[in-house]
């Protein structure tokens, strides 16, 4: 096993860290879970993770995943994680476009140690990672035996202040050259996780919450702010993109909580029902289904058991 940084509680190391490159040069830290007897029976799991999100927090998804009898894999995206930051200001979450992570996710699916292992690749993915997992199966990159999103990024939960001023603001960003910039009038230079439990969008758990926290303290390297404009126009315009597409031409689960804020819950529950998803909705769950208090995870993984019983994997 390697020493990660700090693991969430119930979280499990992985096996091997990997170190990847892109096709476009971008240094990238991934991290594979073998799974039982070295390899997973039930088949390989690809673990995409969100906006703001590290190998370590993914943890405690791959734990219960290897003790289902697969393996994980997972990277750390470009701009975020210990992968590398593509501004001065590494503080500034930024992507040119979305279509640059299917290349880190590509250099994750080419890594000898990733391919060379048996069975189905599924996909679980939480939200930015669904918008990734989602365009990179739309575009022929990727064709998974089964999907599982957890709360994706189809729509992002704006106020009616920013709703009103986000398109005005993003159409004059590439002009201004402020495509790095931060938005304007927000605190966009700390994590969402120090403003404190309290009120928090992203789960129950208090323990988990907290240790978030902490391990972003112990370690400022995987601390990321605010999106850049660049990264928000990049979003919308993917968003938009996966809005018009049909079915997955595989089986898939969406997963939301009744409590979700950080996505849009009726453009989720649109796309879902336009991709032919099942939709699994989790009474008094947060944004972060699978790292939620009980019994809610409980209840996520339920539905995901069934689901994967229902498509025979």
């Amino acid at each position: 096993m390697v020493e990660a940084l700090d693991l969430p509680p119930g979280g499990i190391a992985w096996d091997q860290t990997l170190t990847l490159e892109a096709s476009d040069g971008v240094r990238l830290r991934g991290a594979l879970w073998r799974g039982p007897a070295g390899g997973g029976a039930r088949g390989l799991v690809l673990l995409l993770n969100g906006r703001t999100e590290f190998i370590e927090k993914g943890a405690l998804p791959a734990a219960a995943l290897v003790a289902r009898g697969f393996a994980v894999a997972s990277i750390d995206w470009r701009g975020q994680g210990l992968s590398q930051r593509l501004t001065a200001t590494p503080l500034k979450g930024h992507v040119g476009k979305f279509t640059d992570y299917h290349l880190d996710l590509a250099a994750l699916m080419a890594h000898r140690e990733v391919a060379a292992l048996p069975g189905p690749r599924l996909m679980l993915a939480h939200s930015m990672g669904g918008t990734i997992g989602l365009g990179a199966i739309k575009r022929g990159l990727v064709a998974p035996a089964a999907v599982i999103l957890s709360a994706p990024m189809l729509g992002i939960n704006l106020r009616p202040s920013r709703r009103i001023l986000s398109p005005i603001t993003l159409r004059l960003a590439r002009p201004l050259g402020k495509l790095e910039s931060w938005p304007p009038f927000e605190v966009a230079d700390e994590p969402q996780v120090f403003t404190g439990f309290a009120g928090n969008t992203l789960t129950g758990d208090q323990e988990v919450f907290e240790w978030m926290a902490a391990a972003l303290r112990r370690e400022p390297a995987l601390q990321l702010g605010m999106p850049t404009l660049g990264w928000l126009s990049a979003a919308f315009v993917e968003m938009a993109w996966l809005a018009l597409q049909g079915p997955l031409g595989c089986p898939g689960l969406c997963l939301l909580g009744s409590r979700e804020e950080v996505v849009d819950p009726a453009l989720v529950r649109a796309i879902a029902a336009r991709l032919k998803l099942d939709l699994a909705e989790i009474g008094d769950a947060r944004h972060e289904v699978l790292l939620e208090a009980e019994p809610m995870r409980t209840e996520a993984w339920t539905a995901i058991d069934r689901f994967l019983a229902q498509s025979g994997i």
